[in-house]
């Protein structure tokens, strides 16, 4: 594959992404491009753990020029209009920070959420129930997930829509994404300033109490770690949920067996995970020599470490070609992994997997009758549209005023 031939933003590796990594693994496992100023891919499981466990070499760091401007490193391929907080920042700074968030994912406060999720799940599902048609991303997961993470924050949830808007617009990669994550940043940051003066239950009043190094946590940083984790948890669960959604439509066998046992949705939905590569991949920029997959990186390599790629690694994974809902163990690298492993990873899989037992118990007998995917797949790879139709069914009497009335944060910090 010559360095021409390869850009992971483009319709072409859209459509034909399976196949071309597939290529690469067996000829050419460390790719070379000269698109979006020059690049390598890793694609098999092994070099890209070894990256993953690596961050003293292969850095996430977002790097600035002395006067203070941004370089548009990071871990995005092309570059992103803002930090994307401490996914783009090195140990041991990162750790401080990530310290900050951990108590509010750990398992003990996911399982005491989950009721909260089922109840944001079922407000979703009466929107749209009595209508016997929807679009699953625009009209149920879309709303769903949007709700779950201004929920976790503490911003008012009357706010969804505008949200939900930014982050569609981030993951599809429009033209005016720099706009709506600009107007989301200071959203969030007018929020964070209000909260100090009144505090509420959530993530951003946790953050305004924190301390890092003797000092309280600032404005901007409390900002930033809001904004990450709204830019970085709704692309990947909506995505996961409609390929479900399109895996058990196409397979009949596997939606008998799901449906009679909701057990198995947790090995389901991590299938989905690999399979479908709903986080293909982020960058690293190399800042130590260092050797991996028989190539030597210097300094200054840009890197994309393709976890779409090593999730089909038949070394790893056998049979990868095939989506096995039953697939135990399952060491797929969807959340990343090392120090960088996405810190919501399991309130994203519980997220996936309360929908889908909900939309699975009240649509048994949805149909999938169109769908339209991103033509273009840099960070998240899913769909921008995807309609199904069910038999009308009743309300089960959760509306959007009820929401702030509920009486516990969704998803608290572990005592």
């Amino acid at each position: 594959m010559t360095a021409e031939m390869f850009d992971h933003t483009t319709q072409a590796h859209a459509a034909r992404w399976r196949e071309i990594y597939a290529d690469a693994r067996r000829d050419q496992p460390v790719i070379r491009s000269e698109r979006h100023g020059g690049y390598y891919v890793l694609t098999r499981h092994a070099d890209v753990t070894a990256a993953l466990r690596n961050h003293q070499a292969f850095s996430s760091e977002r790097s600035w020029h002395e006067d203070g401007t941004d370089r548009g490193l990071g871990v995005a391929i092309p570059h992103q209009p803002v930090r994307v907080g401490i996914l783009e920042m090195d140990p041991p700074e990162h750790l401080k920070y990530r310290r900050l968030l951990t108590p509010w994912f750990t398992r003990q406060a996911i399982e005491r959420g989950r009721e909260r999720i089922g109840q944001i799940a079922t407000w979703a599902i009466d929107r749209v129930i009595e209508k016997g048609e929807c679009d699953i991303v625009a009209d149920l997961a879309g709303p769903f997930q949007a709700i779950v993470i201004l929920d976790l924050l503490g911003i008012p949830l009357e706010r969804w829509a505008a949200y939900a808007d930014v982050a569609e617009r981030m993951v599809r990669q429009t033209e005016d994404r720099a706009e709506g994550a600009l107007w989301m940043r200071e959203d969030v940051r007018a929020e964070v300033e209000r909260q100090r003066r009144e505090p509420l239950s959530g993530l951003i009043a946790g953050l305004n109490e924190a301390v890092v190094d003797g000092e309280r946590l600032s404005v901007d940083w409390a900002t930033e770690l809001a904004n990450m984790l709204l830019l970085g948890g709704e692309g990947t669960t909506i995505a996961t949920i409609a390929h479900m959604l399109q895996h058990l439509h196409e397979h009949p066998g596997d939606r008998a067996r799901v449906a009679a046992d909701p057990a198995l949705l947790p090995t389901a939905v991590d299938e989905m995970m690999r399979f479908h590569a709903p986080s293909p991949g982020l960058a690293r920029t190399v800042v130590q020599e260092v050797e991996v997959g028989g190539h030597r990186f210097v300094p200054g390599d840009r890197v994309l470490l393709s976890y779409a790629s090593a999730n089909y690694d038949e070394a790893v994974f056998p049979d990868a070609g095939v989506a096995d809902v039953t697939r135990s163990p399952n060491p797929h690298l969807a959340f990343g992994g090392g120090v960088h492993r996405c810190p919501g990873a399991l309130l994203a899989a519980a997220n996936a997997e309360m929908f889908l037992g909900e939309v699975l118990r009240r649509t048994p007998e949805y149909a999938i009758t169109g769908q339209h995917a991103y033509e273009r797949i840099p960070l998240t790879n899913g769909f921008y549209s995807m309609t199904m139709t069910y038999p009308p069914g009743p309300r089960e009497g959760t509306d959007l005023g009820d929401l702030p009335q509920l009486t516990a944060p969704r998803v608290r910090p572990a005592d």
